[in-house]
């Protein structure tokens, strides 16, 4: 399956952390079939210097107009330009994990009816004396229009996403929605009867500075309040949850250096489990699908579906997928030095 990174510059963007962000997709382990990066308004020279200097080393389709529209529109306007079957996000100062789209696409290769995917980040921040904090932030695995977990905020870390192109084609970013585009998307894929999955591993460095906290305004967050108590309502009626986003919009109205504290603090790291039941552990059992052998780890039911978590092997990251045992034929090892061979002799 092929795909293209979607990314969005303006002249405001730190060329250092752009060229690292580059820098990251080039030693990804698999790479993409074009990045469009869309310039959103006319450019500094440092930032047209680091784009002169990757077009030689990368696939990159520059597009762009004159005039700053901001991130939706951009985004927009960059979707015409994507061919692939997939598309996938990353800001221009996000650093990928060396494994992140190989890991991303063996999802979408063993599970055809998938078409959301984000990934777990983490998020780093250095003060200016050189101390530094990183943190994992994973997400709910699996986020559905009925899920509770909405009301604790984002089901998607917007950078870590993968999606079918011609779904974002159709829908679109909202350009009303006052930076809080991807907010707005999830509600409306989710509306849409669209399920969200996200890995429980980090993919992505998500850095944080200064300004991450200085963008974090009272009509921003008034704005994103608004959007998740409407959509909220519109999908689960009243909820004494309600009260969830109400207190993180009250919290937003703190001074900027207590929001930061809050922000980094220890409380907020907390990670959503994996709930699995009925575990049970697999040995010496592996499987062929869409051309790749796995080795079956262990199987456990999710929603009332039979799963079973394998990991590559034909892979030298190792990917670790999911998929519903009902898809596929378990064999013992001692069959798979046939399954093996048949591969080796269909590629032929």
């Amino acid at each position: 399956m092929t795909f293209t990174i979607l990314q969005s510059v303006y002249k405001k963007d730190n060329p250092e952390y752009l060229s690292e962000s580059l820098q990251s997709i080039a030693e990804n382990t698999l790479l993409p079939s074009s990045i469009v990066l869309v310039k959103d308004g006319i450019l500094t020279p440092e930032l047209e210097s680091v784009i002169s200097e990757w077009q030689k080393k990368l696939p990159l389709k520059v597009v762009g107009y004159e005039k700053n529209q901001g991130l939706a529109h951009a985004l927009n306007y960059g979707l015409q330009f994507v061919e692939t079957e997939l598309v996938a996000r990353m800001d221009s100062d996000d650093i990928c994990f060396p494994e992140r789209f190989e890991k991303q696409i063996a999802q979408f290769e063993v599970n055809p009816m998938l078409e959301v995917l984000g990934g777990g980040i983490e998020e780093f921040y250095i003060e200016e004396n050189g101390t530094e904090f990183r943190k994992v932030r994973l997400y709910p695995k699996w986020t559905l229009a009925k899920s509770k977990t909405l009301y604790r905020g984002t089901p998607i870390a917007h950078p870590t996403l993968m999606m079918k192109t011609e779904i974002l084609k159709k829908i679109k970013y909202s350009e009303t929605t006052k930076c809080n585009e991807d907010i707005d998307l999830w509600f409306r894929l989710l509306a849409s009867g669209i399920k969200i999955k996200t890995l429980q591993e980090p993919v992505l460095h998500f850095r944080i500075t200064n300004g991450t906290f200085n963008r974090r305004s009272a009509k921003k967050a008034l704005n994103e309040f608004s959007i998740y108590s409407k959509n909220l309502h519109k999908l689960n009626g009243i909820s004494v949850l309600q009260i969830i986003p109400f207190v993180r919009l009250i919290s937003r109205f703190f001074p900027r250096n207590l929001n930061k504290k809050l922000y980094l603090s220890q409380k907020r790291q907390k990670l959503f489990k994996e709930n699995l039941m009925k575990i049970i552990s697999l040995k010496n059992q592996v499987f062929s699908k869409d051309g790749h052998i796995y080795e079956a780890l262990i199987q456990f039911e999710e929603n009332g579906i039979q799963m079973i978590k394998a990991v590559q092997l034909d892979s030298k990251s190792k990917v670790i997928v999911e998929v519903p045992l009902e898809q596929i034929q378990l064999y013992k090892t001692i069959d798979a030095c046939e399954l093996s061979f048949n591969k080796e002799s269909k590629s032929q």
